[in-house]
């Protein structure tokens, strides 16, 4: 089925987040018109924790047909977390996908710290779990030898669902420099990792995110209802898809922070010798191949660890937020792995929450507390911007432009901003296309408590 003539087309986007899977459908002016949703579950084995990818592909399936029936689709681009790969043959997958939270047996991580890149060369802190996919890597080659052999392709996580819709390998530089430990931001090289497991020819020839890779599979048009020229692009990292929004909507200088189970903070001007790899700061790659200066935590995730007594209540007002600041109730680093406070265990000063609602304000002060270090570490300056899922969370991000120290603060009103800016790649290379960014300045939280309740925070983490 070819597309009609003269017929309004659409984008279908495929987002694959830490905690859910989302497929959206948008007009080529970034608007949404439908989406799907789908909670991500990873399974526990064996052969160890792992992406259940045939449930998502089912999901996907089944709602680009819905989809279909209603709209012509004449392009798909898939985004995804980071630090996340297939091992592929022509078959399909020839090991599970890693679930990048599966931790590494000890001797295999023993020895993978023995041949480490350094950070002056990757600008990747060395992470646990499989926060450096490299590590995931060389997991996989070194305790699933025969498996692994048997690979005609890495490919990272977008790119597989790429393949799979399409079937043409492909490698692209967002997901390949996620701190990864897979390439030279500087020299826009793979690293010597890649080199010396001798990885090279197993990543496809690099494209860019914008890149048309083919069209879908024909079994996949025929069981969809999708157009035979439906168009499979290459795909982003979902932190730069958010990021390539402000790259081509916004000409003045800008910070970002964008919000999802990760909170990922970028400063795009931050001079590269000023990371420090101890507080997790770091360099991403955007998807011109530049380097692109971050810090990050798990912000959504130490959210919900945080507030989850509330069950499934998120409402609280500005009172209870001042009530929590008068009384001196905080939360003291970490409650994941990585962030500003590395190797930190979470704990509590000052009296607890009396109700769901000063609990909610209590969590919601202690990430905006945790952003705004890692804002600070970055030399934030200029305006500020703020996406994603906390722009729901109206007070965090009225907190954010109090504590960051920027000019001034805006929120992105459109929630789905990953999506939005994976659905606009299509059209990277069309001059004259209108941004979908829909900002709107945010007020600043004032509160004469506030200033002291910051420094004894601040205090408080420095000798916990």
């Amino acid at each position: 089925m070819q597309t009609p003539a003269g017929s309004k087309s659409c984008t279908l986007v495929l987002d694959v987040g830490k905690t859910n899977v989302v497929l959206l459908l948008m007009d080529k002016a970034g608007t949404i018109l439908e989406t799907a949703r789908l909670r991500n579950q990873s399974l526990d084995g064996p052969p160890y924790l792992h992406v259940n990818t045939e449930k998502i592909w089912q999901f996907v399936l089944e709602a680009a047909a819905d989809f279909a029936a209603t709209l012509t689709i004449d392009a798909i681009v898939p985004t995804t977390h980071g630090c996340t790969a297939a091992l592929v043959d022509d078959e399909g997958l020839v090991l599970p996908i890693l679930d990048y939270e599966a931790e590494l047996p000890d001797a295999t991580a023993e020895a993978f710290q023995e041949i480490v890149p350094a950070f002056s060369e990757t600008l990747s802190p060395n992470l646990p779990a499989g926060l450096n996919l490299g590590r995931h890597l060389f997991w996989l080659q070194r305790d699933f030898r025969e498996a692994f052999s048997r690979a005609d392709w890495i490919l990272t996580y977008p790119q597989y669902w790429a393949w799979r819709l399409c079937g043409v390998p492909a490698s692209e530089v967002t997901s390949i420099g996620c701190h990864a430990h897979l390439w030279e931001p500087r020299k826009r090289c793979f690293s010597s990792l890649v080199e010396r497991q001798r990885w090279t020819r197993l990543f496809p020839a690099l494209q860019p995110a914008y890149a048309a890779l083919g069209t879908v599979r024909p079994a996949i048009a025929a069981d969809t209802g999708l157009p035979s020229d439906c168009t499979v692009y290459n795909g982003i990292h979902d932190t730069n898809s958010a990021y390539s929004l402000y790259l081509k909507g916004r000409q003045t200088p800008f910070n970002l922070v964008s919000t999802g189970t990760w909170v990922i903070m970028i400063n795009p001007r931050l001079q590269l010798d000023r990371l420090n790899e101890e507080r997790d700061t770091l360099a991403m790659v955007d998807l011109m191949g530049d380097p692109l200066p971050v810090a990050r935590y798990m912000g959504g995730r130490e959210f919900e660890i945080l507030a989850d007594e509330a069950g499934v209540e998120r409402e609280f007002t500005e009172a209870d937020l001042r009530k929590v600041i008068a009384q001196g109730s905080m939360l003291l680093p970490a409650y994941t792995p990585g962030g500003p406070f590395m190797n930190r265990r979470g704990s509590t000063l000052g009296p607890e929450p009396q109700n769901n609602g000063e609990l909610l304000a209590r969590a919601t002060l202690y990430c905006a507390l945790v952003t705004a270090t890692s804002t600070d570490m970055l030399e934030m300056h200029g305006d500020l911007m703020i996406d994603g899922g906390f722009v729901n969370n109206e007070l965090y991000c009225r907190l954010l432009a109090t504590l960051a120290g920027c000019d001034r603060c805006f929120v992105n009103h459109e929630t789905e901003g990953t999506a939005v800016g994976a659905g606009m790649l299509p059209t990277w290379e069309v001059e004259d296309v209108e941004s979908p960014l829909q900002l709107g300045l945010i007020e600043r939280f004032d509160d004469p408590a506030l200033k002291g309740y910051v420094e004894q925070w601040q205090r408080a983490v420095e000798t916990n």
